[in-house]
């Protein structure tokens, strides 16, 4: 039986409406208010608008003063040139060239008037806009001679003037105009004035200043929405880092910040933090391995001690006698043990760190030839040559105490498994650089297939079970030589001595020390 068809959604404009009020509202919740990033988009916001201001009051003071002086200077040309008419030909050629200026010079206004205030000839422009009072007020302002603090006219009797009136249109609408002009009593009876019309600078001004308002407006808004964008995006990325961290915090050892791949700031974080993590994990379960570890190769001794201690108190009930002998070979048990913890955990604790405790440049021929006068007299009292050959001048970067208790180890393995001939131990620095410590004995020797096994711990090859030891020694070597980056050759010696060998070549080889 089949299913059903599913039933389409329909698109409901008000529900995606409301999802995106739920979510703008969202963005001003007063916690942005805390948080770093829209604090410095507020800042922003402040600084630009401060800036933008002092901008355009500057370029508007500038604007205004150029604007004056151009005006200014045009009015003063006009007006001395009517007064130059007036004077050579008189007040005729004045009206006619007030006609005349009407089709070129329709944004000034120009007229003459007597001292009666009756007006005597002006241009067509004057006569559709100049009125009774505003031409009284012309007057009162040519007969001031200030205008605006500053004194424009340099000749006497001149004075500017600033008229503002409003027109009505046929259909009702009204406009703002403005005149800026000078005036000056040409003879007693006779005043002229040249004004010019400014409505069209004002007006400019004025979509200027509506134009700057709203692009301001639009600009706080959109400043303050783009800021609680990037406010949620940073939010977003610093609560997935801040959950990462508290659920590493909790023992899961797993997590990751995920990686945007975008290159920036957050990647480079998120890469530290999980290369941090990385490293806590793996430290933690070397420290755990170090445990299971322990715990795993002390069975082995622990188990032989109380073996050893259920043979004594046998022997101890049979004969009483024996317990001085019994507890003696208890505490020799008990030191052995001792000394194996203290070797598996020093082993432990290299290879859970990764790398040598407190590296320090050190001079390595002195500590060749320590050790070479202490193994020099052990050789000896076996009856073995040693000689030693020590490059002069040999410095390494590590810590002296592990690498000169893992020579003490190679050492003492080579006189121990060497019964007749002799030992070599050797310095030198190598082609690529590289610092070797390396110990050539004339002993048994390992077969190959049995080298690898040899330094793992507590393993002991059948030819050496009836020596002393537990097999750690070459297990210690290997630990120092991993954490100073270093490495453990193990190599086939000189070859037979007296019905002999092949003898044992081992070496402990250190990386080039830089500087």
């Amino acid at each position: 039986m089949s299913k059903p068809p599913t039933p389409k959604k329909n698109f409901n404009p008000l529900n995606a409406l409301g999802a995106f009020l739920a979510w703008a509202g969202g963005l001003f919740r007063p916690t942005y208010f805390r948080q770093t990033p829209f604090r410095l988009t507020l800042v922003f916001i402040t600084v630009y608008s401060f800036v933008a201001v002092l901008i355009f009051a500057y370029v508007y003071v500038a604007t205004s003063a150029e604007n004056r002086a151009v005006t200014d200077a045009q009015v003063s040309a006009r007006l001395d040139g009517l007064q130059q008419l007036y004077r050579e030909r008189g007040e005729a050629e004045v009206k006619a060239r007030l006609r005349q200026d009407d089709i070129t010079e329709w944004f000034f206004i120009k007229g003459i008037y007597n001292s009666n205030g009756e007006m005597v000839a002006q241009n067509k422009r004057a006569s559709l806009e100049m009125s009774t009072e505003v031409l009284s007020r012309i007057r009162a302002q040519v007969d001031t001679p200030q205008i605006e603090g500053r004194m424009l006219g340099e000749a006497p009797g001149r004075s500017d003037f600033v008229i503002n009136f409003r027109s009505y249109n046929n259909d009702g609408s009204m406009r703002k105009y403005r005149y800026r002009g000078q005036g000056l009593r040409i003879d007693p009876d006779r005043y002229l004035f040249v004004a010019m019309d400014m409505s069209w600078t004002d007006e400019g001004f004025d979509k200027g200043f509506t134009a700057l308002w709203g692009g301001a407006i639009l600009v706080v808004f959109m400043g303050l929405f783009a800021g609680m964008i990037i406010n949620q995006e940073v939010s977003r990325s610093v609560q997935g880092l801040m959950s990462v961290l508290r659920s590493a915090e909790q023992g899961d050892l797993k997590v990751r910040v995920p990686l945007r791949h975008s290159g920036d700031e957050f990647d480079a974080l998120a890469t530290q933090v999980n290369q941090v993590l990385d490293r806590v994990e793996k430290n933690v379960g070397s420290l755990k391995y170090a445990g299971d570890a322990i715990a795993h190769d002390l069975r082995t001794p622990l188990s032989r001690l109380r073996s050893n201690l259920e043979l004594s108190l046998y022997d101890v009930e049979k004969d009483p006698s024996k317990a001085e002998d019994a507890l003696s070979r208890a505490l020799t048990e008990t030191d052995q043990l001792l000394r194996t913890f203290q070797t598996v955990f020093a082993i432990s604790r290299l290879q859970a760190a990764g790398q040598a405790p407190d590296p320090k440049l050190f001079d390595a021929t002195a500590l060749a030839a320590d050790m070479a006068e202490l193994y020099e007299l052990s050789a000896a009292d076996k009856g073995l040559e040693f000689e030693a050959e020590i490059e002069p001048n040999v410095w390494v970067m590590g810590n002296r105490d592990f690498l000169a208790q893992s020579l003490a180890n190679l050492l003492d393995n080579a006189i121990k498994y060497t019964a007749v001939g002799g030992i070599t131990f050797r310095l030198r620095k190598t082609s690529r650089g590289e610092i070797e410590f390396s110990i050539t004995d004339t002993g048994m020797g390992v077969p190959e297939a049995d080298r690898a096994r040899i330094v793992e711990r507590f393993v002991r090859l059948e030819q050496s079970r009836s020596l002393p030891g537990v097999g750690l020694g070459l297990s210690m070597v290997a630990a120092v030589a991993e954490a100073h980056k270093g490495r453990l050759v193990i190599d086939e010696g000189p070859g037979r001595f007296n019905d002999q060998g092949p003898g044992l070549r081992t070496a402990l080889v250190l990386p080039p020390t830089q500087g």
